[in-house]
């Protein structure tokens, strides 16, 4: 015990040394990589109070070593989980427990309105290594590490740099006022009256079943540096474990489903879960549930029903006012291509999604 505080601590002041010089860099953007990938890139900073390190909570959307995040505003805690692992924040209350219920001063705090958590505690209670890199250009890479890491940090960040430089172009362009160019001084005002009405672009969550079309899925989701929720089968998951480590890989999140028809719908998500936990040593809490089925009774999982998702993705655009679940069977490449056309804010599912 007293070997893994002192670990803590000496983590905590190579974490402070290596965010003091980190100012260089215009904008805030942060890169959150997992072993030798980055699938999160974040508009907020982690900051230092007390000595302790502190990232926003949404660091952990990675999900580095398959630890889950669960935030519930409403209820007021945050969690951290695994299979065997547990960190619970209650954030009313400021206390912080374990899956054995033991207590820890450790707390979360809000900043600006966002919740962050302490770095260090809780990677360490998990068996995460950290370490905070620069990329050349001064962004801040914070890269958990689980021991499958391929490259070192020092080879890792290099080979980083040219994934960095285009996430950063991105996030330029879509601020940079270059591209919504002004009306010429030249050319007479419209009268208010006459200005088209301000089109607000739909929020579609990306949903995914049917595992004959997951990879390709998968690889246009890629195409536009995106990430959707795929829901499965214990059948599939047992049939496919390359293509549901590869999902997990890629930063996907992952759900269970069943076929149409059973009537044990617990039981099923229990198969399914019991499916993942052996391909991936995780389980999950988002469910889908098949167009006709009564889940009604199910407790414990975040439920998305089929029938709600009966949404063509032209109703999806053209009925901005709500926002809508978008569940694709088959091969996504058109849907994809009419919400970018329609500059859709698409969204990932996850198990703290509310519609309403």
């Amino acid at each position: 015990m007293k070997y893994r505080k002192l670990l803590c601590v000496l983590l905590a002041l190579a974490l402070l040394l290596a965010l003091a010089p980190m100012a260089g860099a215009e904008g805030d953007l942060f890169f959150v990589a997992v072993n030798d990938t980055i699938p999160v890139t974040l508009t907020s900073l982690p900051y230092t109070s007390g000595g302790v390190v502190y990232v926003p909570y949404t660091a952990f959307d990675a999900r580095p070593g398959g630890v889950v995040s669960a935030y519930n505003a409403t209820a007021q805690t945050f969690v951290l989980f695994t299979k065997d692992s547990r960190l619970v924040f209650d954030l009313a209350t400021g206390e912080t427990s374990d899956e054995n219920q033991n207590t820890s001063t450790q707390t979360a705090l809000f900043r600006n309105g966002l919740l962050y958590i302490p770095l260090i505690f809780c990677a360490s209670h998990f068996g995460l290594k950290v370490s905070m890199l620069e990329s050349q250009d001064g962004y801040p890479v914070l890269r958990f590490t689980t021991g499958s890491e391929v490259y070192d940090d020092s080879l890792f960040i290099e080979k980083a740099e040219n994934l960095i430089a285009y996430r950063v172009a991105q996030q330029s362009s879509a601020s940079d006022p270059a591209d919504h160019p002004q009306a010429h001084p030249d050319t007479p005002a419209q009268d208010p009256a006459d200005d088209p009405q301000e089109v607000i672009p739909a929020t579609v969550y990306l949903a995914f079943q049917n595992v004959d079309f997951m990879q390709e899925n998968a690889e246009l989701l890629a195409d536009y540096q995106l990430r959707g929720a795929f829901f499965l089968t214990a059948e599939e998951i047992l049939a496919e474990p390359a293509l549901v480590r590869d999902l997990y890989a890629q930063g996907h999140i992952l759900g269970v489903t069943f076929e149409k028809g059973s009537t044990d719908c617990a039981s099923a998500f229990g198969e399914a879960n019991d499916a993942l936990d052996e391909v991936l040593g995780l389980r999950t809490l988002l469910a889908l549930v098949p167009e006709g089925t009564d889940a009604s009774a199910v407790q414990g999982y975040c439920i998305f029903e089929a029938e709600n998702m009966l949404v063509s993705v032209e109703n999806a655009v053209e009925h901005p006012e709500n926002p809508h679940i978008l569940l694709c069977s088959g091969n996504a490449a058109q849907s994809l291509s009419t919400l970018y056309a329609a500059k859709a804010n698409i969204r990932i599912l996850r198990e703290t999604t509310a519609l309403s």
